[in-house]
C-alpha cells in the first residue's frame, strides 16, 4: 500500500490497480472490472472512494470502447470482457486520442517504477513484435478465428446469406420493439430453453449449441464438432440491439455472426419480439 495522496486522479488511480494486478500475476493476461475495482480498494493510492471509478474501469479508461466523455486509452477490453492495459499498436476507437499512460508527473512517487515497468517490460513484447508497423497494418489478421473452419466458397454464401431470402423480407418487425435490454432478457431466456436443439443456417448448414452459464455459449456442428470461438453474451445482447436482421453483414463484428444470424432469426429464439 502506498502512501495516501489526494492527488492522484481518477484514470491514473484505476490504471496503477490493473498495472499492480498484471505485475504481481505475470501468469494473468487480464482481470475482471471486480477485481481491478477490489486490488483499488486495498491499494488506496487516493484516501477515497471517489465516484467515477466505476465508469472509468468500464468505459472511460477503454481503448476500443466507443467514449462517452473521456477519451483515455490507458485500457484495452478483452471479448470475455476482462481488461488488460494499452499496449502500443493496439486497434482503438478512432474517437479516442486521449492519453495511453499516466504522466509521470502525476503519479505520486511511490508509482513511478510500475510506470518504469510498463514502459520498459510490459510493452516490450509489442514493440519487438511489430517496431514500425502502423495500426492498420497491426490489424492484419485479426478476426482470423472466424472463419478457421470454412472454406472460402462457404463463408463468402453464408456472409451473404439473407440477401436475396425473400422470408426475410416478407416478415414485418412488430409495431412496438420492446427495449434492447429487454428483448434480450426475454432472448436469452429462450436460448436457454432449447439448448441442445437443431438449428440451421440460411444455406442449410445443421448447428447446436450449449450454453456456458449466463457468460455465453458454444456453437457445435452437426457432427459434434465444437465450433472455433465461444459466443460471449455481450456479442448476443449486441446482435439483439439491432434486431430484425436482414443478413449476416449487420452483425458481422460477433463472433460466429453467420451462426448467431441463424439463431436470431429462428422463432424459438425470437417469439414475437422482432
Amino acid at each position: 500500500m502506498a502512501i495516501l495522496t489526494a492527488s492522484v486522479k481518477v484514470a491514473d488511480e484505476c490504471w496503477i490497480a490493473l498495472a499492480l494486478l498484471l505485475r504481481e500475476h505475470p501468469e494473468r493476461s487480464s482481470f475482471s472490472a471486480v477485481e481491478i475495482l477490489d486490488r483499488l480498494e486495498t491499494e488506496k493510492a487516493h484516501p477515497e472512494r471517489r465516484s467515477g471509478i466505476q465508469a472509468h474501469i468500464y468505459l472511460h479508461n477503454v481503448a476500443n470502447l466507443p467514449p462517452n466523455s473521456a477519451r483515455y486509452r490507458l485500457f484495452y477490453r478483452i471479448e470475455d470482457g476482462s481488461y488488460r492495459l494499452y499496449r502500443p499498436g493496439d486497434i482503438t476507437h478512432p474517437d479516442r486520442k486521449g492519453k495511453t499512460k499516466p504522466a509521470l508527473d502525476d503519479l505520486p512517487l511511490a508509482y513511478h517504477e510500475l510506470l518504469k515497468w510498463y514502459e520498459t517490460e510490459y510493452c516490450r513484447l509489442q514493440s519487438k513484435s511489430s517496431p514500425s508497423l502502423d495500426r492498420i497494418l497491426s490489424a492484419r489478421g485479426m478476426g482470423r478465428e472466424i472463419w478457421a473452419d470454412k472454406e472460402g466458397d462457404s463463408f463468402v454464401e453464408e456472409l451473404r446469406s439473407g440477401w436475396d431470402d425473400p422470408s426475410h423480407e416478407e416478415r414485418k418487425p412488430p409495431d412496438k420493439l420492446l427495449p434492447s435490454s429487454k428483448r434480450s432478457e426475454n432472448a436469452w431466456k429462450r436460448v436457454i430453453e432449447n439448448a441442445g436443439e437443431e438449428f440451421s443456417t440460411v444455406r442449410g448448414k445443421r448447428i447446436t449449441y450449449r450454453v456456458e452459464g449466463n457468460s455465453g455459449l458454444w456453437f457445435y456442428k452437426k457432427d459434434g464438432k465444437r465450433i472455433n470461438k465461444r459466443l460471449w453474451r455481450g456479442d448476443f445482447d449486441k446482435a439483439v440491439e439491432r434486431c430484425p436482421l436482414q443478413k449476416v453483414t449487420e452483425i458481422s463484428d460477433c463472433f460466429d455472426s453467420s451462426y448467431l444470424f441463424a439463431l436470431l432469426n429462428d422463432r424459438r429464439i425470437r417469439g414475437n419480439d422482432w
